[in-house]
């Protein structure tokens, strides 16, 4: 799988190396079989292979989005929902005072 990346972005095993910050013996072990891949490792590349897929002209944003880890994206979602739901929480409450006078 790691050479099918690597390949794919015509990366040799030494500039996929440098980019992970392992050694170039590293990434051979590790395409070979005789290391595993570190989950880690898989989000790495994932990422490095995502980013090289976008075309030229890709929104920033886009990629700002791809660089936020998966926690804390999920924790973002998170505290979008109990913002959204403290507000509609609130304009319920102010429509009630509101009735009241």
């Amino acid at each position: 799988m790691m050479r099918t990346w690597r390949t794919a972005m015509q990366l040799t095993q030494k500039e996929l190396a440098e980019l992970l910050s392992v050694s170039e013996t590293h990434i051979s072990l590790q395409e070979c079989s005789h290391l595993e891949v570190a989950d880690r490792t898989l989000h790495q590349v994932a990422l490095l292979y995502s980013i090289h897929s976008l075309p030229p002209d890709a929104p920033v944003s886009i990629l700002q989005e791809m660089l936020i880890p998966p926690t804390l994206a999920a924790k973002r979602a998170k505290a979008r929902e109990r913002l959204e739901r403290r507000q509609a929480a609130r304009s319920k409450t102010s429509k009630r005072s509101r009735r009241k006078r």
